[in-house]
């Protein structure tokens, strides 16, 4: 009995690694494929804890002002602590207020809490904002008003995936890339992109849920760019949808 030759070794390798080069994008992108179907019914799910909030509250949607003083510094991705400990009380479980592909300080039981403004949510929260619409950010055309109750429009935008950036705070957000969130420095606000459009860095789209409880995905090239802070430019946020 012979054994193999070192080149038949070497050929047996090379098959190998070309097989897992071929297999491990398909992989890759079938996980991604179950995050957004994750993510798409964690939306279905936020917004049926706002329904059922606006059944007793006069069809009012729960508000989206942040904890600070001034009450018009409001930021899309930043929720007031009785608007989470309602949302929650309705939802029954945290995970709800987060895209499943995020991690780091996101999907924690306790939340992400900005001293002063409130907590950082995994989306963009569009419901019960003041003074709406917010102008357009320079260099962009959308404007977007903030529904306030379940009477009006349908169709009106209630939440979306967190596409934002801030060229003020260097911070980048893009939880839907072709095979992932984007990840530039194992941080998932991607500093290291200085603050650079979720396009830029690689995002390939967002689930973006109406008030009438359907999600459905919008590719990134899609998108238009908004207001996210609305006494800030720059200096706040900035989001995709």
């Amino acid at each position: 009995m012979t054994g193999f030759t070192l080149i038949e070794l070497l050929v047996v390798i090379a098959i190998i690694a070309i097989l897992a080069g071929l297999l491990l994008p398909v992989l890759a992108g079938a996980k991604e494929k179950a995050r957004r179907a994750s993510c798409k019914n964690q939306i279905r799910q936020f917004v049926l804890a706002t329904q059922l909030y606006g059944q007793d509250q006069n069809e009012r949607l729960p508000s989206g002002r942040s904890d600070n003083f001034d009450r018009r510094d409001e930021h899309i991705p930043v929720i007031c602590t009785n608007t989470r400990l309602a949302l929650l009380s309705y939802a029954g479980h945290y995970r709800i207020l987060d895209c499943p592909s995020l991690g780091g300080r996101f999907n924690q039981p306790l939340g992400w809490v900005e001293s002063g403004y409130g907590y950082v949510i995994g989306y963009n929260y569009l419901g019960g904002h003041t003074n709406t619409p917010w102008p357009a950010i320079p260099g962009h055309s959308g404007v977007w008003t903030s529904p306030q109750t379940f009477l009006e429009r349908p169709t009106a935008v209630l939440l979306t995936d967190l596409n934002d950036w801030s060229p003020g705070y260097k911070k980048t957000f893009a939880p839907h890339g072709r095979n992932g969130p984007i990840l530039r420095g194992g941080d998932f606000s991607n500093e290291d992109a200085e603050g650079v459009s979720s396009e830029v860095i690689g995002a390939s789209g967002g689930n973006v849920g109406l008030i009438d409880g359907s999600v459905h995905w919008r590719r990134i090239a899609e998108m238009r760019a908004y207001r996210g802070s609305q006494l800030w430019e720059d200096e706040g946020c900035v989001a995709a949808w």
